[in-house]
């Protein structure tokens, strides 16, 4: 029982820590891969595209990805797919401040044109935290 109750526990938070819309007959869920994030500390992209709840492989070669920061500066992850997980991609960054960051993908899904953005992906405020608040003993960052 209790593990069942901690992959409920993960797999909600999981929810909570992504965007997830439809375009066309696509299924697009996006966020970070490590929630929460903090700035200074790799992380990356989570994207997963289904199509009626199969997983859409081959978009690294027809969608671009970029991260907006919080100064506006975008920055263009490098697309790839995420090993042994048909549908997922991942686009490794760094985030440099706290705040909240903007993902935008534009390309083509199959037929479909797409230029979106999102900004509800994030279960923390700001999307991005600040290490220091975080850091034990206090200062010691």
């Amino acid at each position: 029982m209790r593990t069942v109750m901690l992959w409920l526990f993960v797999l909600g938070s999981l929810a909570l820590a992504h965007e997830s819309r439809t375009v066309g007959p696509y299924r697009i869920v996006i966020g970070f891969l490590y929630n929460p994030a903090f700035a200074g500390y790799p992380n990356s992209l989570d994207l997963r595209v289904t199509q009626e709840g199969n997983p859409v492989q081959g978009l690294e070669r027809t969608l671009v990805a970029e991260i907006i920061a919080p100064n506006g500066e975008r920055f263009r992850v490098e697309l790839r797919p995420a090993h042994g997980q048909p549908g997922v991609y991942r686009g490794w960054f760094i985030p440099g401040v706290p705040g909240n960051y903007v993902w935008r993908l534009y390309g083509k899904i199959g037929d479909v044109s797409l230029d979106e953005t999102f900004s509800r992906y994030y279960h923390s405020e700001p999307a991005v935290l600040d290490p220091k608040e975080y850091t034990v003993p206090r200062g010691s960052r």
